[in-house]
């Protein structure tokens, strides 16, 4: 994506809305709803052929209309735009450009497989951090993949990924481990990602709740990245890493069952 920056002078009083805020910046649970006090989702679209590149948009505007043309940057973008299928497939990490009349465009934006797919948009106004959500459809028959109940080691690129953290419990604050190692076994060197050593994205099986975490200023050995999470509830989750050892970005996924 080409550079992003902040657009607009003038801020309305319609885009000054309190926002429920947890410690270190992001919602307990979001991206439920495509409206959040105030602020509203509005695609360009929402059904695309699957396997098929388009130049998408949306914009997220006030509750009288008026599109929102500046956000405030948030580890090194504006923008973050998740998007993967229902069944916790098909990951992607993207960062629109914000244009001057507050449309936000995806170059070469594509649906990899048939299915609904859930789309999340990561933005922070004037402080307030908030996630939206909006279903989107690629027609046609959708194979659900399998995934295990559980799962604590991932490999990708010649790396293998370790989920250190045995015990994970509701409703606490919880220290997520993660070690990164070359096939050979040797340490990586973790490079800066969006201006820290790693990028989690934490998803609650059945509606898809969205935690959004990010790493400790300080590791306590090389190779591994650590965070701070609470997940609200029992159940499933699936954990997508992205982390850039010795400068590939490498994108993993692990699965936790709370049941305590």
């Amino acid at each position: 994506m080409g550079k992003h920056s902040k657009h607009g002078e003038d801020k309305t009083e319609s885009t000054k809305v309190s926002l429920r805020q947890e410690p270190g910046g992001h919602a307990s649970i979001g991206g439920l709803s495509l409206h959040s006090e105030g602020f509203q989702l509005v695609p360009s679209e929402t059904r695309f052929q699957h396997g098929e590149t388009v130049d998408w948009s949306f914009q997220v505007v006030t509750e009288d209309g008026r599109a929102v043309t500046e956000f405030d940057e948030a580890h090194g973008e504006v923008l973050h735009l998740i998007v993967l299928r229902r069944d916790l497939t098909y990951f992607q990490h993207l960062h629109p450009d914000v244009k001057s009349d507050g449309t936000c465009s995806v170059g070469d934006f594509s649906l990899p497989e048939p299915g609904v797919y859930r789309a999340f948009v990561d933005v922070v106004i004037e402080g307030h951090s908030m996630t939206l959500g909006f279903d989107l459809f690629a027609p046609g028959t959708a194979t659900v993949e399998e995934r295990p109940d559980t799962s604590r080691q991932a490999t990708c690129e010649g790396y293998v990924i370790d989920l250190l953290t045995d015990n994970v419990t509701a409703n606490e604050a919880t220290r997520l481990l993660f070690d990164v190692h070359r096939d050979d076994g040797s340490v990586a060197d973790l490079e800066p990602y969006l201006g820290a050593l790693g990028h989690l994205v934490t998803l609650r099986e059945g509606d898809l709740a969205y935690l959004h975490v990010h790493p400790k200023e300080t590791t306590s050995q090389p190779g591994r990245v650590e965070f701070d999470a609470t997940f609200p509830t029992l159940g499933r989750y699936r954990l997508f890493l992205q982390a850039k050892p010795e400068g590939n970005l490498i994108s993993t996924s692990f699965d936790v069952r709370i049941e305590n």
